[in-house]
């Protein structure tokens, strides 16, 4: 069997459609009708292959066992060569193709003439094929492959649609843990441009000098807000989201970042957002950043996953040269920072509270973008 449709990341981004196995609906079977309409076929498939059969999501004509069980496996099956090739695949005459004149979609199924384009996934995976279907031979022509091609792409908008509104089911069944997060985020903002205020008028040698510094520490504090909400639904760099948070505090020599920089898909944004943030915020009321001396030091190494799609992360922020910490139990933020690595990432953490500062260690698997 051609690698490409066991292709692992192929196989788990289909899951993650769950469209396979799922119920007709009409925004597809829409579709398929007008593919009929358009090319005047007798059949036309919007057509999922995995690594053992194609399931048909949608279907306009196709009678008997094959229609009735929505599936064939892949003895039966011309759209698996499209998602091998990942191309199109045109055949005039299916009893003289060499590439399919053997596919037992022919005899059992009626199969002469054969036209079908991919469904590609932002990621570049095919997971399946539109096609059209004739029961006798036929030239297709380079309208009928511009037709499929312009509904091919309203499939793949119909599917990226249920993919956004399961995204949001998934954001509302964590609305409570968001909500709690939103208030203490305010809480935390305050305490943050109080402790800029602070730190500025300490480091500032005039009034002029403060006026000109705090204006700017506070503006990137907001600044920081708008890119995460600006690239919510993008890849962002890890290094960038570091500095979304820190850089009101980055003096020359302050904050040191140690590693290879790699992006982070929205979702998971959010969350290593917030944990970047409780971090700094604890740092800036209690911790290095707290101190006109004080230091962090934050370095991370990343390595593939042999067992998961996306990194190994081990992130190590180290504080130091501020004054020496107080352990008296854990707080919101400690919690929250364990749950979204823990729950979230299987991940693990540790606080170190020694008299030099403290050091946070966490390793966690961090999903490649789709």
């Amino acid at each position: 069997m051609p690698t490409s449709l066991l292709d692992s990341e192929r196989l788990a981004e289909l899951a993650a459609t769950h469209l396979v196995d799922s119920a007709p609906e009409e925004p597809f079977d829409r579709l398929t009708r007008m593919v009929t309409r358009l090319l005047g076929v007798p059949v036309s498939l919007v057509s999922l292959v995995d690594d053992r059969r194609q399931f048909f999501k949608s279907l306009q004509g196709l009678d008997g066992w094959a229609g009735e069980q929505r599936q064939t496996p892949l003895t039966h099956s011309f759209c698996q060569y499209v998602v091998i090739d990942q191309a199109p695949l045109i055949v005039n005459d299916a009893e003289s193709d060499a590439r399919v004149c053997d596919n037992l979609a022919i005899p059992d199924l009626g199969v002469k003439a054969y036209l079908g384009v991919p469904l590609a996934l932002p990621s570049g995976h095919v997971i399946g094929s539109l096609c059209a279907i004739d029961t006798t031979p036929r030239e297709w022509s380079d309208s009928d492959l511009k037709t499929m091609s312009d509904v091919a792409d309203i499939v793949m908008s119909e599917i990226g649609l249920r993919h956004e509104i399961g995204m949001r089911r998934e954001a509302e069944n964590n609305q409570e843990l968001l909500i709690a997060e939103l208030h203490h985020r305010v809480k935390n903002t305050l305490a943050t441009v109080q402790a800029l205020i602070q730190l500025s008028l300490t480091s500032s040698p005039t009034m002029a000098n403060f006026r000109d510094t705090i204006g700017v520490r506070i503006a990137s504090l907001a600044n920081t807000h708008t890119l995460l909400t600006n690239k919510r639904w993008r890849a962002i760099s890890f290094r960038d989201l570091l500095m979304s948070e820190l850089e009101p505090y980055a003096q020359p020599g302050r904050i040191v970042l140690d590693g290879e920089d790699f992006d982070l898909g929205a979702e998971v944004a959010t969350t290593v957002g917030m944990v970047i943030h409780e971090l700094t915020t604890n740092a800036a009321k209690y911790g290095a950043l707290s101190s006109a001396d004080g230091r962090i030091a934050i370095r991370w190494r990343t390595e593939n996953h042999q067992n998961q799609s996306g990194v190994s992360l081990d992130l190590t922020w180290q504080e130091t040269g501020g004054p020496s910490p107080s352990y008296e139990g854990k707080g919101f933020g400690s919690i929250l920072i364990e749950r979204l690595i823990g729950k979230q990432f299987g991940g693990t953490t540790a606080f170190d509270f020694a008299v030099e500062g403290l050091t946070f260690r966490a390793r966690f698997v961090v999903p490649t973008p789709i």
